[in-house]
Parts: C-alpha cells; structure tokens; sequence
C-alpha cells in the first residue's frame, strides 16, 4: 500500500450527518493524495456503520470518551503521512482547500505550519458576517497570545512538528489546539494563506460554547500556564502579556460568579489583579463572590460539569501539554 501524502484526521463525537457532510467536503478536493482517519471518540451512535461507504474510504477507530485532544491525538498515531491535516466534524472544506496548503508546503521549505482564515456559516449552510479575526504569519507569537486566530480546520503541517511537541495536552477539555499552537509558535514561523478554504459551522452544540464558565478558567489557566513557563526571546513583551491575562481573568471571574463559582471567582479577581487590573473594576465581583459564597457555603461544586470543578486556578501545574 503506497503512503498517501496527507493524512485528514477527522474526530467526531456522534454527529454523523455532519460527519458525512465534512467527508463531502474532503471527497471534493482536487488534491486526492490523502487518508481520511475518523476518530469516533466514544459516540453512541454507530459512526463506523454510518460511513463505512463514503467514497473517501475512511478508516473508523473507536475509542472510549476521551476528548478531542485524546482523538486527536490518536489520529497522529493512525496516521500514514508525513503531512497532517486537520478537518472537525462539524466544519467544511473549500474545494481548493488541500491543493492549495499542499502546494505553500512545497514552495517554502522554512515553513512547516500553514493555517487560514475561516468563513463562518450556520448550521443551513448560509454565511454569517462579522465573526472572523484578524490572522497574521511568521513568527506569530505576540499576536496569537492576545487572539486565539489559529483555527484547528485549516491547519496543514509537517508530522514531526507535533511529535516534537508531544501532540495536544489531553488534560484540556477545551483550549487544547491553542495551547498547542502557542507552544508551537515559540519555535516555528506560521505560514498564512490569506483566502479562506474553510467554513465553520456555527451551532449551539459546539464544544467551545458549553459552560463559558469552564471554558473561561481553562483558557486564562492555558495562557497563565505559557507566560509563566516559556521564554519569549523578544516575540512576547510581559506588558502585553500581563494586559492579555489581567483581561482574561477578569472575564473568567465574571462568569465563575454567573454561574455560581464563587471561590474561583475570587481566585480569579485576585489573579486580575495582580497582573494590572485596576482594582476599581474587580471589587465588586470579588465583594458578590466572597459574600455569596458565605451565605450558601463552600462552592466548588460547578453546575457545568465534574471537569469545571478540578480546574480552579491554582491547579495550573496540574494541567500538562490538551478540542472536537
């Protein structure tokens, strides 16, 4: 069996309709030197018997419920090629998609990561204005600290980049490819192909928009975590960065005191705090959260989920290098 040039690595929790549209969109690409690897992460519909006769031949494994990283990550284990490409079950590919990545790959040699811009849609297919973020290539660091513009369906690159990486951190649940993207960026310029070759479809189910709460603290854990590890040899000023976190863990202990997390609200006041948020606009949630949490008790428990609960700020160290 000859090795594809590219391996797709598709996860997919349940889904299947959207799954086969996906593959629709992979099945469409003039480039077809390529695998298709679906990584059903513990569905409970019967993914593998659903699209065992799609055109593009993809090879189903099955995993218990892991997460996106896990999934992903178990695609780079399946995978054939030399070249990585990323493709979620909910999102689409322009025609051109692969050709086009494939292509930069081979004229620049320096640049083993390219990713693009995304075209928003809903979930009938039909484009949604305004919700694109301003992208940037090279050395991205500073820019990618401060906006989360990778986008994981875009993404084509070389095999050993995530292997040197150790792949995407499986404790996240949420945050695991801009987490992996950050440390990438420490080493690595990104190649931008400006046009956009994807959509993405929006839809309440997405993973990135459940318990904003949860996904709040993880993201103000994942770029705290960065800053307080990585050395940034001039693509990240501390300024900037402090700003960025000041700004996050503001936002993250807003919405831990919505939703009733009232010790980590606090936790994330103090954290505002003291990386420059001026105290004026913290004292209120902080004055809610400790009185709140007085009258009702202890407040770990989260009315997201059991995750939310072991992701408190101070466990930061327990979070090691891990989305669907």
């Amino acid at each position: 069996m000859s090795v594809p040039a590219v391996s797709v690595i598709i996860p997919t929790y349940n889904r299947v309709p959207l799954l086969r549209a996906a593959l629709d969109s992979v099945h469409r690409q003039t480039f077809c030197d390529y695998e298709v690897i679906v990584v059903d992460d513990g569905s409970t519909e019967t993914v593998g018997e659903a699209v065992q006769a799609h055109p593009t031949a993809p090879r189903v494994i099955r995993q218990d419920r892991r997460g996106p990283a896990a999934a992903r990550n178990r695609g780079l284990k399946e995978a054939r090629a030399g070249t990585i490409a990323f493709l979620d079950s909910d999102d689409l590919w322009h025609p051109e998609k692969l050709a086009r990545f494939m292509e930069a790959l081979g004229r620049d040699s320096t640049v083993r990561i390219f990713y693009g811009p995304m075209s928003p849609i809903d979930s009938e297919g039909r484009p949604v204005p305004g919700r694109t973020k301003p992208c940037h290539g090279g050395r991205i660091t500073g820019q990618l600290f401060c906006s989360s513009f990778v986008h994981v369906p875009t993404v084509v690159c070389r095999r050993e980049l995530l292997d040197r990486a150790g792949g995407f951190d499986e404790s996240l649940s949420v945050c695991e490819d801009y987490d992996l993207w950050l440390r990438l960026s420490l080493h690595e310029p990104f190649g931008l192909l400006p046009e956009p070759l994807a959509w993405r479809r929006l839809h309440g189910d997405r993973l990135s928009k459940q318990c904003m709460s949860r996904n709040l603290a993880i993201k103000a854990n994942v770029l705290r975590r960065f800053y307080e590890a990585a050395q940034f040899d001039g693509y990240l000023h501390s300024s900037v960065a402090r700003g960025r976190l000041a700004r996050v863990c503001f936002v993250a202990a807003r919405a831990a005191l919505a939703n009733g997390e009232y010790d980590r609200a606090v936790e994330f006041c103090r954290l505002s705090s003291s990386f420059g948020q001026a105290r004026v606009r913290t004292l209120p949630i902080l004055i809610r959260a400790i009185l709140a949490g007085a009258v009702r008790g202890s407040s770990s428990s989260s009315s997201c989920s059991p995750l939310a609960r072991n992701l408190a700020p101070g466990a930061t160290e327990e979070m090691s290098s891990r989305s669907q």
